[in-house]
């Protein structure tokens, strides 16, 4: 070989080196513009920040870049794209040193006195005129613990801003610690390709009315105070709530959110079981530090959802906030397509008002066994703890909520320990239709199942049908392995 053929060679062999990176900067760089077709669910049309000039697209490291990059130099509406590189962390202050709950704690609270203070065995003791435990709770631990929220909302709620692509380079991007808030006259943005995580609340409230009733069942359970064995605060109710959201679109419009994973990461709730003794000391009674993995309320519209993969959490996605906030008909419209709910317990979606379509989605997960043997509801409650184990269990697909239009087709349900009566729940809505989905393996008459027992018929006339198809719907016997491949962050 001749000196001359060795520096061709060598030229060679460095421009094919250099060329990697490059084409994958060029594979990228067809993502960062991309927008949803017109056609692609009640979102269809969303383009994000995809005509952005250079000098708009950003590439952020940490929550003090990401703030900055939304903004735009003064022009927060302009169209621009933030590319997340690595992890954010959205828990630090301004030196990106992360921010713990002794760090937003106010001086007069802690979690130990606070849940003291509250305890059904104390607070339960007076029932309002509604005959309910008093829920708005009073005293200088609930005034801390409402302190000490604040601090912390001031640091991880992030409000993104119009016209905006967030995606994430390569496969390991990542939002923890945080909740991103798509708000009111915020509209035409775009989420792809990011690991959000661990959306945790350090404050959770306690809710002594929530769930709570008379349960005649329940020994010493009335409405009258007796003694310490005789009373309303030997009834059942009551639950944790917390604040934060993976994303919330609370009132924005025109959403694309698409191949993103959404988990609780390291700290998932039944690591914080319930904190009061029998009778409020079901599963559903832990210490609850995560709200929803993508809420859409407060009059938020034109979403679609494609390619996620929502894992191990258990109050998913609600649409619609509120049975008593009737502004919301004629909004909330929302499009599931080809998402993984894997492990998720519930809320998948739980819609009120809204016209929703969820097709080609992958239901995963392990219901309740019935609990057998107890000798009393004190053991009850035990075993079903025990039973719990430490996934979500699955309660439900789909929530059939006030004046809701669920339209389903080829949808996938493999639900252990559970069947058609598991995968939609009816919570105060008339109306659902599906086509061609399976439970188990099998086709499943779903209008049969939901009126065998409804106290309110269950209609499939729901009003309207969708057009907007960008892709046809697979057959439900090529969902699961479709899915699996190519939902979540780092599947583009």
């Amino acid at each position: 070989m001749t000196s001359l053929d060795l520096k061709h060679r060598l030229a060679a062999l460095m421009a094919a080196a250099l060329a990697m990176p490059l084409q994958q900067a060029a594979a990228e760089g067809d993502h960062l513009r991309q927008t949803l077709a017109a056609n692609d669910g009640w979102a269809g049309g969303t383009s994000g920040g995809a005509d952005a000039v250079d000098r708009h697209i950003y590439k952020v490291t940490n929550r003090s870049e990401l703030l900055s990059a939304l903004q735009a130099g003064g022009e927060p509406s302009i169209s621009k794209i933030i590319q997340v590189s690595g992890t954010i962390n959205l828990s630090v202050d301004d030196q990106n040193r992360e921010l713990l709950e002794k760090d937003y704690a106010d001086p007069g609270y802690s979690f130990e006195a606070y849940r003291t203070a509250y305890a059904p065995s104390t607070w339960n003791v007076r029932l309002d005129d509604k005959k309910k435990p008093i829920r708005d709770l009073t005293g200088p631990l609930e005034e801390a613990r409402k302190r000490s929220a604040e601090r912390q909302k001031a640091r991880v709620v992030i409000k993104l801003t119009s016209n905006t692509t967030l995606i994430g380079l390569g496969k390991d991007a990542r939002i923890t610690k945080g909740n991103l808030v798509i708000g009111e006259g915020t509209e035409n943005v775009i989420i792809r390709n990011i690991t959000f995580e661990d959306a945790f609340d350090y404050f959770p409230a306690w809710d002594p009315g929530d769930s709570w009733k008379i349960e005649a069942s329940y020994p010493g359970c009335q409405e009258t105070r007796v003694d310490a064995a005789k009373g309303s605060q030997q009834c059942p109710g009551g639950r944790w709530n917390s604040e934060y959201d993976n994303i919330s679109i609370s009132g924005g419009k025109r959403v694309w959110i698409d191949h993103c994973t959404f988990t609780d990461g390291e700290r998932p709730d039944h690591l914080f079981p319930p904190v009061y003794p029998f009778p409020n000391n079901l599963p559903e009674q832990k210490v609850q530090h995560h709200d929803g993995q993508v809420d859409i309320t407060n009059g938020a519209d034109l979403v679609t959802l494609t390619y996620n993969h929502f894992s191990g959490h258990d109050k998913t996605s609600l649409i619609g906030g509120s049975d008593s906030r009737t502004s919301d008909a004629g909004k909330l419209n929302v499009t599931y397509r080809v998402n993984w709910f894997d492990n998720a317990g519930q809320r998948s979606p739980r819609v009120r008002f809204g016209k929703v379509h969820s097709y080609n989605n992958y239901f995963t997960g392990t219901a309740a066994l019935p609990i057998k043997g107890a000798k009393d509801l004190e053991e009850k409650h035990a075993l079903a703890l025990k039973a719990k184990g430490e996934y979500p269990v699955f309660r439900s697909g789909f929530g059939i909520g006030k004046e809701s239009a669920i339209y389903s087709e080829h949808n996938v349900f493999e639900i252990k320990n559970g069947g058609p009566e598991t995968a939609v729940a009816i919570q105060g809505g008339t109306r659902f239709f599906d086509n061609g989905s399976t439970v188990n393996g099998k086709p499943v008459d779903f209008a049969a199942v939901l009126n065998q027992d409804a106290k309110q018929p269950i209609s499939s006339d729901l009003g309207w049908k969708p057009d907007r198809y960008a892709h046809a719907p697979l057959p439900a016997a090529e969902v699961p392995s479709h899915v699996q491949a190519n939902a979540g962050a780092g599947k583009m």
